[in-house]
């Protein structure tokens, strides 16, 4: 057998390759996070959930004040942590085995990053079994692969610190849900078994960070309403265990959340409180917070630019960076480094593109079927087009999913890092863009016409997350402003020439 037949039969065994790319994920992303050290190897920071667990098990919800530093909470004499418990639980073994000195969070980011690049590959494969391995769609689905293991969503993100360690938990939740939805969405069945697995990754993200977590929790509300109206509307029962179990499972994690936050800041809704420890060395954020809030829309321009076209970063004629005044009046925070997703994720972008190629092709039948689905037209027999999923069960979920993109376009801090909330949303349109690329010949037929630069497509992604990397790394915490007074070029050789000579 020659070898390209050897590796032929291996990229078309679902089981082998998905062991063979998790081997290659923990090994090469092992790698990375181990040599990530931006600080101090032994940051105290970095002990807080194993704090936070040993304090858990005593039936305690605060935190060790020398390990969460100035990120802590203080409310009645004590310090709170405003991360969720999971990485705490995460910790457990260390209890188990009296070993709370041991620093796990680079395998913990290390775990996360493998689950949720692993979610996502499983989508792809479901994808390349429901749809068919052929000579014209191989190529969609190679390229998709490579972009998950080596582009902007795991690569660009390779830090180890306990900040990056609950987006990291979070995000590999929210993969967990994508799979589910889109396998829902695709064979027209969202079962008990699926709506469970979507209750427990919506309760464990918002267990772990709410802003995520809403965003789960509001798509699989909205996606149960929908699947409700139909059910009501074929003239079926909806009190059946399809949906009590899988809501009964999000109302327990539910409970558990309200009784951390009631524990924490006496309100079970509230997901912060007390006096913010680090306010003492930004005596001007308060003021700002008083005056806009923690969330206000008038952020949502400027954070287009932040997280898409990263001109803020220029100097304009003035000497002054372009929209600092806007910073200045609307931001505590906005961090470096600047990145786009236009240039990680180019790959996943021209499939929501092409999903929406599809989608206006078929604009008709859709807006038919739309109307069928929420019962405006109940005796009008329509088809989805080319074999599409239901329309209005898709709108439900990328409805849902916005939720963290719109709060994090209008937060009052903008970091590197929040980039990462962006991906539930990214993916479940992209990986619905791949389904409809490949399960319409006419759109195959484009795809393939441009593979080339579907192809170049896939370098930038890839070439843009490394770069994304490496410039996180020698970049430094805080607002930056003061940074950029010599123009960002300057400041990264400057950066470059630090990390050279001293190292990290």
């Amino acid at each position: 057998m020659k070898l390209p037949d050897a590796f032929r039969k291996l990229y078309l065994n679902d089981r082998w390759l998905q062991f063979i790319l998790l081997a290659f994920m923990v090994l090469f992303y092992g790698i990375i996070l181990s040599n990530a050290r931006l600080h101090q190897p032994t940051w105290p920071m970095n002990r807080t959930f194993n704090s936070m667990i040993d304090h858990l098990v005593h039936g305690q919800f605060d935190v060790d004040p020398n390990t969460i530093g100035g990120e802590g909470n203080l409310r009645n004499g004590h310090v709170y942590a405003y991360f969720g418990i999971t990485c705490a639980l995460v910790r457990l073994p260390l209890l188990l085995f009296h070993r709370l000195d041991l620093d796990v969070t680079r395998w913990s980011c290390l775990i996360a990053v493998c689950l949720a690049c692993m979610m996502k590959l499983r989508i792809v494969l479901f994808l390349r079994r429901t749809c068919g391995a052929t000579p014209a769609s191989e190529w969609a689905f190679g390229l998709m692969m490579a972009c998950i293991v080596l582009g902007g969503a795991a690569v660009g993100y390779l830090k180890a610190s306990i900040f990056q360690e609950v987006v990291f938990w979070a995000v590999a939740f929210a993969s967990v849900f994508v799979y589910f939805a889109v396998k829902g969405l695709v064979t027209g069945q969202f079962t008990a078994a699926t709506l469970s697995w979507m209750a427990f990754a919506s309760g464990f993200a918002t267990l772990t960070r709410v802003s995520t977590g809403l965003g789960l929790c509001a798509a699989f509300g909205l996606l149960l309403l929908v699947l409700l109206a139909q059910e009501l509307r074929a003239g079926r029962a909806v009190f059946t265990r399809r949906f009590l179990i899988p809501v009964a499972i999000l109302a327990a994690f539910l409970i558990a959340v309200g009784t951390v936050n009631y524990y924490r800041w006496g309100n079970p809704t509230a997901f912060s409180g007390g006096f913010y420890i680090g306010y003492t060395d930004k005596p001007d954020w308060l003021p700002r917070i008083r005056l806009y809030g923690f969330f206000n829309l008038a952020r949502i321009p400027f954070g287009l630019s932040y997280y898409f076209l990263p001109i803020w970063v220029l100097r304009g004629g003035d000497g002054r960076l372009l929209f600092e005044s806007t910073q200045d009046r609307l931001m505590d925070s906005v961090e470096l480094p600047p990145s786009s997703f236009f240039l990680t994720d180019l790959l996943p972008i021209a499939f929501i593109v092409f999903l929406a190629i599809a989608l206006w092709a078929g604009r008709h039948s859709l807006a038919r079927a739309l109307r069928k689905s929420w019962g405006f037209t109940p005796g009008e027999e329509t088809q989805p087009p080319f074999r599409l999923f239901s329309p209005a069960q898709g709108l439900a979920l990328a409805a849902g999913l916005a939720v963290p993109c719109v709060l994090m376009l209008s937060f009052i801090f903008m970091d590197y890092r929040y980039r990462m909330e962006f991906y539930p949303e990214m993916d479940l349109l992209a990986f619905l863009g791949l389904y409809a690329t490949v399960s319409n010949p006419a759109l195959l037929a484009r795809f393939n016409r441009c593979r080339r630069w579907m192809l170049a497509a896939v370098v930038v992604s890839i070439v843009s997350a490394f770069t994304a990397l490496a410039l996180q790394k020698v970049s430094e915490w805080g607002t930056a402003q003061p940074y950029l007074r010599n123009g960002v070029v300057h400041y990264y050789v400057d950066r470059a020439f630090y990390f050279l000579h001293h190292g990290s």
